[in-house]
């Protein structure tokens, strides 16, 4: 019997995979603060997540307004990045992917996260599209990584400012050329 156990414990964990990766060393988390602040748009996204749950169904287009850098809360040899936002959007996700076109408007729009770095998706200067986190900042805890969908482009202004009154938003949107 003990050996049955065994064996699909090992089966099982072939399956698995590290959830929220909010570990960061001291350097990490400094780097993610700083492309916070240059780029504060972000999307809370789980790619990897089945299509049902608020979480797994529900994206949130964000713009942080603070972060600071607290201990991890399940391993005090790292880091992580706490950040406040206003939420600009939400859209739904589903197995055709993300839906930018069709925003809505977010009736809690103050949110208080950990950043997690498979999970938030910011802007990459090398295509201009949002990408994990894990694909921009340098992060080797969990080693090469992909995302599980492809990265996609930023919301239109225009659609953006039909639910909500961030005109920081196209400003950001302009200066890098979108």
């Amino acid at each position: 019997m003990k050996t049955i156990i065994f064996l699909f414990s090992i089966l099982a964990s072939q399956f698995s995979f590290a959830d929220a990766w909010d570990n960061l060393t001291l350097l990490e988390a400094q780097s993610v603060v700083a492309e916070l602040e240059e780029n504060p748009y972000i999307f809370n996204y789980c790619d990897c997540c089945d299509f049902s749950g608020e979480y797994a169904a529900n994206v949130y287009f964000l713009k942080v307004t603070k972060t600071e850098i607290i201990e991890c809360d399940w391993n005090s040899e790292f880091y992580s990045v706490k950040f406040e936002s206003i939420a600009i959007a939400e859209m739904n996700y589903s197995k055709k992917g993300l839906n930018i076109k069709k925003l809505k408007k977010v009736d809690n729009p103050a949110m208080s996260e950990i950043i997690y770095m498979n999970y938030t998706w910011g802007y990459s200067s090398k295509d201009e599209k949002a990408h994990p986190f894990f694909n921009q900042i340098e992060y080797t805890t969990y080693g090469e990584a992909e995302p599980c969908k492809k990265p996609f482009l930023f919301p239109a202004p225009k659609a953006v400012l039909k639910v909500s009154d961030d005109s920081d938003y196209s400003v950001w949107y302009k200066e890098r050329g979108l």
